[in-house]
């Protein structure tokens, strides 16, 4: 096992967070629920073409692998969570299309993601009658000639609103709905494509999040990505949440190391009884146990990203990587909070905005009993 960082990785973390800090961590405490997205902030990603980075060279990516994106993810969380939420859910809508889409899909969506203009993407799959019961889907597209017409409703699909395209997960079969489940890419201004609402949610206020609904969309063959046999399109869903999971690790692990710098540096500034409350033992030990739990996120979250890099098998890791990133993100903040006391509770402040952010990421990919569902599948 080899913990450094190769020369490439370590000069790209340190220009992501030179760019966070100085371009999108400013704008943390300004993003009100509801009014939070600044596309500005996403542009000044993708001027260092960052919006999507695992996209392949070919295709005007940057062709990072898992760990490397896990990386700069986590910087960028640490500046700026809903930032990280909004190009999670494009790295997201984009894995179908890397794991199993054609060439010609490739071509057709994946370059937009890209250079100084690149657009965002979304990926629908939970709806009002059934988030992690994929039974009770109840988006359906039915053949008819030389495509599908789609009907349905996605509901807290993150980027929802401002995406370029949308990866939307729908069941051709009533009768078998997760065998039948497919991958169908429907572009913004598709006919039939409307937005119910834009949700307001008490964290990552900067992602926009919205419900939308489908009503006899025609999509055509060439943008269904529905595998090569029976059951397929379930196993490529699967597939691709057990990468995001990963990068919601990745994600927990900036939230979280974001509250233990600002707790850090409260406890070094912050004297009572005559001495820096870091020298005082209830908070040195709390603080002690914050930076363990972020390194042990960290660790799980890097060897889940190797294991995809190399080909492993990254169910289990990937699931773990998430359930314990999440709960540290959540348990951190809070003990953050605890050593900041009333400042730590202020509205606008930053450690409650932290504390607000965490709190989604147990839910989010899954929720976490459901990923100890699929880590006790494996055992």
């Amino acid at each position: 096992m080899d913990f450094a960082l190769k020369t490439r990785q370590r000069k790209l973390v340190e220009m992501v967070r030179e760019l966070v800090n100085s371009e999108i961590k400013p704008h943390l405490l300004s993003s009100p629920a509801g009014s939070g997205f600044n596309r500005e902030l996403v542009r000044q990603l993708a001027i260092h073409n960052l919006v999507c980075p695992t996209v392949p060279e070919e295709y005007g990516g940057r062709g990072l692998d898992r760990l490397t994106t896990a990386l700069l993810m986590e910087e960028i969380a640490a500046g700026h969570p809903g930032v990280a939420a909004v190009i999670a859910a494009t790295l997201h809508a984009v894995e179908p299309i890397l794991l199993a889409g054609s060439d010609a899909q490739k071509e057709k969506y994946l370059p937009g993601l890209t250079g100084k203009d690149a657009g965002l993407a979304a990926f629908a799959l939970t709806e009002a009658s059934g988030g992690s019961d994929l039974s009770m889907m109840r988006t359906c597209a039915v053949r008819k000639g030389a495509g599908f017409y789609l009907n349905g409703s996605k509901d807290y699909v993150i980027n929802a609103p401002v995406a370029s395209w949308i990866s939307v997960i729908a069941a051709t079969s009533r009768e078998q709905r997760k065998a039948s489940m497919r991958v169908f890419l429907l572009e913004q201004n598709s006919s039939g494509l409307s937005m119910v609402r834009q949700r307001e949610t008490s964290g990552l206020n900067y992602a926009p999040i919205g419900e939308i609904k489908f009503e006899n969309i025609f999509i055509e063959e060439e943008n269904v990505i529905k595998g090569q046999e029976a059951g397929s399109g379930y196993l490529l869903l699967t597939q691709t949440f057990d990468r995001g999971r990963a990068m919601v690790g990745a994600i927990s692990v900036g939230i979280a190391r974001a509250a233990l710098e600002a707790a850090l540096e409260f406890a070094e500034n912050r004297v009572q009884f005559g001495t820096s409350i870091k020298n005082h033992q209830a908070v040195a030990f709390s603080l002690a146990d914050m930076a363990t739990r972020v390194e042990m996120a960290r660790l799980m979250t890097y060897k889940a990203c190797w294991l995809i890099d190399k080909g492993g098998d990254y169910t289990a890791a990937s699931a773990m990587a998430k359930v314990v990133g999440s709960e540290t993100a959540q348990q951190v903040t809070c003990a953050a909070a605890d050593i900041l006391g009333a400042r730590g509770y202020e509205k606008g402040s930053l450690i409650e905005q932290l504390v607000r952010d965490a709190r989604v990421l147990s839910t989010i990919e899954g929720t976490n009993n459901m990923q100890r569902a699929v880590i006790a599948s494996q055992l």
